[in-house]
């Protein structure tokens, strides 16, 4: 492959991700909106938050945000912000 065409597939690979990752915030906001659109309050917005944080793949992050939600530090180790 020559170097143009290496070239162009990276440049073309970088926007296939940010095109996802796009999406995926899309969809992320419009489940919010709807959630929201319920007028839940900020006890049932809390509980939501860490009911969707056991979801998660990663524990370090979901061990993050269930420890922010709480109200506890957070390892120095943690993901959380870090990602």
């Amino acid at each position: 492959m020559s170097r143009e065409k290496l070239n162009l597939a990276e440049e073309f690979s970088d926007v296939k991700i940010e095109e996802a990752e796009a999406a995926d915030y899309f969809l992320a906001r419009q489940i919010m909106q709807e959630i929201v659109s319920f007028g839940i309050n900020q006890r049932t917005t809390v509980k939501l938050i860490e009911l969707l944080a056991l979801e998660l793949e990663d524990r370090e992050k979901m061990l993050g945000v269930v420890a922010a939600i709480k109200g506890q530090p957070s390892s120095p180790g943690s993901a959380i912000l870090e990602k």
